[in-house]
């Protein structure tokens, strides 16, 4: 193999890396994603027994 495959190789292994980086960084933080207080606001606790819950 020639220079010009290693480098090739190399550039495209340091991409793969920075991809990895990158997706990891936005998705890793659950708590401050996109919609997600939204969704927590609209989520109402399930009662494990229906007929004791009063209507509103």
């Amino acid at each position: 193999m020639g220079p010009r495959r290693w480098t090739a190789l190399a550039l495209i292994a340091l991409a793969v890396v920075a991809l990895f980086f990158a997706l990891r960084g936005t998705h890793s933080d659950r708590e401050n994603a996109p919609g997600r207080a939204a969704s927590q606001a609209t989520i109402k606790p399930i009662p494990s027994n229906p007929d004791l819950v009063t209507p509103p």
